[in-house]
């Protein structure tokens, strides 16, 4: 009884760790990322006084931090769908 459930397991290592008949997928070739994803967006400004003038500029200018950030992410998106390897 010891023996054939030996072999058993053997039996079931030896099909369990068998090479598959389907072949892998080629390996995706290593890309440098488009030059537009390489730069960080502008670091967003910091309020410095509690003012409501000075709320009303920081305001303004976290949003053409964030707009800028926007369109960075736009151009790297659009030259990701341009690249020969994202095809």
């Amino acid at each position: 009884m010891r023996r054939a459930l030996l072999a058993l397991s053997a039996c079931g290592l030896l099909t369990g760790c068998a090479t598959p008949t389907t072949q892998s997928p080629p390996p995706m070739p290593i890309t440098q990322p488009p030059s537009e994803c390489l730069t960080d967006c502008p670091p967003l400004p910091l309020l410095t006084d509690p003012g409501e003038a000075s709320v009303v500029i920081w305001l303004h200018d976290l949003i053409g931090a964030a707009g800028a950030c926007r369109r960075q992410h736009q151009a790297c998106r659009a030259a990701d769908l341009r690249s020969p390897a994202s095809n």
